[in-house]
């Protein structure tokens, strides 16, 4: 694999390490890895806009698998959220990174609208079509699913027991190879970015309601 690929694949988790471990600020890492997620694609002039076309066919799977990711994230921490939070301390935590008031509704601003596009645009959107137009939509799939959770352990082990972050993970993991499988079959990140947005509800569901 070339250098320039491995630093598109790993680019954004070096964002999230460098705003949340070395700057320890959410806004500088919403300013790394969100720019990276936006700046990069159009620097390459890949943006990729043909791949918002939406059919019914991607319509009815980004809601269905927004939906059941939905009631697995939030149906999941209803039952075990005792277990897998220490929601004082996430709570701590959250105030520290700013997230009281009037910026609440900027998180969740930030979580349903910002990143499932961000997030999809790169991953599904740009990052795919460079993979795939060399390799296999099983070696596209897999690779973008795999560095989409990459980072995510990064945020996992700032807001969960260090013993569950793999238990944490797993279904961003399963949710990246689903959302390639939907980008392969219809042609469309419009579908995916519905389902991340549907998923990312469920994590704004268990803030608003078990954390704040």
């Amino acid at each position: 694999m070339k250098l320039k690929m491995i630093l598109l694949l790993i680019g954004p988790t070096i964002m999230m390490y460098i705003g949340l471990y070395l700057f320890k600020s959410v806004p500088v890492t919403f300013l790394l890895f969100y720019g990276w997620l936006l700046g990069v694609p159009l620097l390459g002039k890949a943006f990729p806009i043909e791949r918002m076309k939406l059919s019914k066919q991607g319509l009815v799977l980004g809601i269905v698998s927004g939906v059941v990711f939905f009631i697995f994230i939030f149906g999941s921490m209803i039952w075990l959220h005792e277990f897998l939070l220490d929601v004082e301390a996430l709570h701590a935590l959250l105030v520290a990174w700013g997230f009281i008031g009037p910026a609440e509704i900027g998180l969740v601003l930030v979580l349903l609208l910002l990143n499932p596009v961000l997030e999809e645009v790169y991953w599904r959107g740009y990052m795919f079509e460079k993979i795939r137009r060399t390799g296999s939509a099983a070696k596209a799939i897999t690779v973008t699913a795999a560095f989409y959770t990459l980072y995510h352990v990064l945020t996992v082990m700032q807001l969960f027991e260090v013993a569950y972050t793999l238990v944490a993970v797993i279904p961003v993991l399963i949710a990246g190879l689903f959302w390639g499988y939907v980008r392969e079959r219809t042609g469309s990140i419009t579908a995916t970015i519905i389902g991340h947005a549907l998923g990312d509800l469920g994590i704004v569901c268990v803030y608003w309601f078990m954390v704040r």
